[in-house]
């Protein structure tokens, strides 16, 4: 069923590409190709950051708003439960030790608000531009329609078709989107998008599972009383004798958004705590660091600053989830066990995507299929 399907979205993307640039051009359907392929990419990248807003419409139209927020109470009195009977509750104590010696909410409240996208998107944008890069270096666009042999073709190229004339494209059968390796280390760029791509995506929407089945009232709102959503409708719990947590963000402000934005009122779901979002794109941007340049450093030089910057870039890569979960328990927006259940997500996500792989890895060792049967370099 899935080859099936796989055969038939590749048909279709097929036929628009063949529709769009014509039949007669090779070098406008790659074009083409590459373009579908970029907007396919982007949108469901774009998709998947709005699972919180996509979460918060479906509860708004399809329950009462008044049951919704019962439910993200009584899911949030069972995490604290939780966590007092493991002795983990700290989130109350760790905000009064953090605003009496630390301060700065300015600082963290922006971290809160604008980090978790900003870093996210960076390393997506980053992924992305490499596999393109790499696809586009592949193909050895000086043999498009000249009719002339390349000067020295790389020992991995072979034509895409055997049919086809000299003058049709070149390109390694790495290129191929087919899982040919288990390894990460030995996948080509594009597959190694993917890869990361697939292990952000399913975690992303696993979070958004668990927005839908368990919504969540965040710290900040069990001792808020007069907070109200864009209907009007009060969202806070008003519980001032059992809790004592401060909404940072409400509180202090931070530069980039307020909850008392009408536009966040409309679009976030205020109970979209469990799991954490923020842990789990903080820690998916340390995994792809680690997993694509390695937690080591270069043999590069002390004195070179190539070597200083890997270092930073590879601390910086490690301590940002760690910073970031420190940020959502002390601004009160998340209990550690969010945190704790976002890296689980994510394992689970990237044990998935890796068992998926090997998978399909070790059937094609045994099955006989060609590398590549389209026309297309990608």
């Amino acid at each position: 069923m899935k080859r099936r399907f796989s055969f038939l979205f590749r048909q279709l993307r097929r036929k628009i590409v063949v529709g769009v640039a014509g039949p007669a051009s090779h070098q406008r359907q790659a074009v083409v190709g590459l373009a579908l392929l970029a907007l396919t990419e982007v949108a469901l990248l774009a998709l998947t950051f709005c699972t919180n807003f996509l979460s918060a419409y479906i509860h708004n139209t399809l329950e009462i708003f008044h049951d919704f927020r019962l439910r993200a109470l009584h899911n949030a009195l069972a995490i604290v439960s939780f966590e007092r009977s493991l002795g983990i509750f700290f989130e109350q104590p760790l905000q009064r030790w953090h605003d009496a010696y630390l301060g700065g909410w300015g600082f963290w409240n922006t971290y809160y608000a604008g980090v978790h996208p900003a870093v996210t998107v960076i390393f997506l944008v980053f992924i992305l531009v490499r596999m393109f890069g790499w696809k586009l270096t592949r193909v050895n666009w000086k043999r498009l329609n000249e009719g002339a042999q390349p000067l020295s073709p790389p020992p991995d190229y072979a034509p895409l078709a055997p049919e086809l004339s000299p003058s049709a494209y070149y390109a390694s059968d790495a290129a191929s989107a087919m899982v040919t390796r288990a390894s990460f280390a030995d996948m080509s760029p594009a597959q190694q998008y993917r890869f990361l791509r697939s292990v952000w995506v399913l975690s992303a929407w696993l979070a958004f599972v668990g927005f839908l089945l368990v919504p969540t009232m965040p710290p900040r709102l069990l001792s808020v009383c007069d907070f109200v959503n864009a209907a009007g409708a009060n969202v806070g719990a008003c519980l001032t004798t059992e809790f004592s947590f401060v909404d940072t963000i409400g509180a202090h402000g931070s530069l980039l958004w307020d909850w008392n934005d009408e536009s966040v009122k409309t679009l976030n779901n205020p109970y979209a705590a469990f799991p954490s979002q923020h842990t789990i794109f903080a820690a998916w941007c340390a995994m792809t660091w680690i997993m694509l340049f390695g937690p080591a450093s270069s043999t590069l030089s002390l004195r070179s600053p190539r070597y200083w910057l890997r270092a930073v870039l590879r601390w910086g890569s490690i301590a940002y989830p760690v910073v970031t979960v420190y940020c959502i328990v002390v601004t009160a927006n998340h209990y550690i066990s969010d945190a704790l259940a976002g890296l689980v997500i994510l394992a689970i996500s990237y044990a998935c995507v890796h068992f998926y792989y090997l998978f399909k890895s070790r059937r094609q060792s045994y099955e006989s299929v060609p590398t590549l049967t389209t026309t297309l370099p990608y």
